[in-house]
């Protein structure tokens, strides 16, 4: 479900392998595509739950196609950013939030001085600059399928399977194993206290918001950028009242706002909770969030 489409090679693109530090020194792997002339701000992706960055790279090569430099990255112990076995591999959800990607915004904010930075964030990857210390540098975000993870606000019958699958089946799979196998939610494996932490939220009303231990929260309440939520209409996990519960905690934003995503937007075809991300939606869905990160009204 989520291996890499053929990655397009362009000639007006140059794409190069980085390493950049997290918050408490962890190597994070990244790609940097840059357009032969830059025109607009540069462009982070921040990807989803299990899902490597490779996935991504088409719909970074459209951005830098379209002068916007765009970087693309793994979190610790997914894709390129794993080293070895996961069993035992002590990497929690927060970590990815709290330590990979404001080191990630620092690496940015280093790279191009004084420039806007725009983020876009896939599921996971939208949430987790309200949990980052440094989301002030952000100037405008824009999440696709991005969600509060209640199992009990996603559609019938998924709600229910996740109930099943996260609640009871997958935790004792993890604990058993020391890692999750990725491929019974559709990604890469997890390291087993990142999926542990994921599904003991999943089980709460309020998600990660129903976490004492998590005093990060607090940031959210530091995010001014303008931020749009991509509200995908066959997305079982981000339904309306996911995406909407997710969007409403990020209460200083300059400008907040919802955009519906129809099929018929996408010319009938199915897009998912993971979907948006395909190249068949270059001329339809990525236009539109394109247009948007540059100001345009939607």
């Amino acid at each position: 479900m989520t291996e890499p489409e053929t990655v397009l090679q362009l000639p007006s693109v140059a794409a190069r392998e980085i390493s950049i530090a997290a918050e408490d020194g962890y190597p994070l792997t990244a790609t940097w595509l840059e357009p032969k002339t830059a025109s607009a701000p540069l462009t982070i992706i921040g990807p989803a739950v299990g899902i490597p960055s490779r996935y991504y790279r088409n719909f970074a090569a459209y951005l830098a196609e379209r002068g916007r430099p765009s970087l693309i990255f793994d979190y610790r112990g997914i894709g390129a950013s794993r080293r070895g076995s996961l069993k035992g591999f002590q990497a929690r959800m927060r970590d990815w939030c709290i330590l990979d990607v404001p080191g990630v915004l620092n690496w940015a904010a280093r790279a191009q001085p004084g420039q806007p930075l725009n983020w876009i964030g896939h599921s996971m990857g939208g949430f987790a600059t309200g949990l980052a210390h440094n989301n002030h540098v952000i100037s405008r975000q824009l999440n696709i399928a991005t969600l509060s993870g209640y199992w009990g606000r996603m559609a019938r019958p998924e709600r229910y399977r996740v109930r099943i699958l996260m609640g009871y089946v997958a935790p004792l799979l993890a604990r058993t194993l020391g890692y999750f196998p990725g491929f019974l939610m559709g990604g890469e494996d997890l390291p087993g206290p990142a999926f542990l932490e994921w599904a003991r939220w999943c089980m709460t009303p309020g998600f990660l918001f129903d976490d004492p231990t998590l005093i990060e929260t607090q940031h959210f309440a530091h995010f001014r950028a303008p931020v749009r939520f991509a509200q995908i209409e066959d997305d079982p996990w981000g339904t309306p009242a996911a995406v909407g519960h997710m969007a409403t905690n990020f209460t200083a934003s300059a400008e907040r706002s919802i955009w519906a995503v129809r099929l018929a937007d996408a010319g009938g075809a199915k897009i998912g909770h993971l979907g948006f991300f395909r190249s068949k939606f270059r001329d339809t869905l990525w236009q539109s969030a394109v247009g948007w990160l540059d100001g345009a009204r939607q």
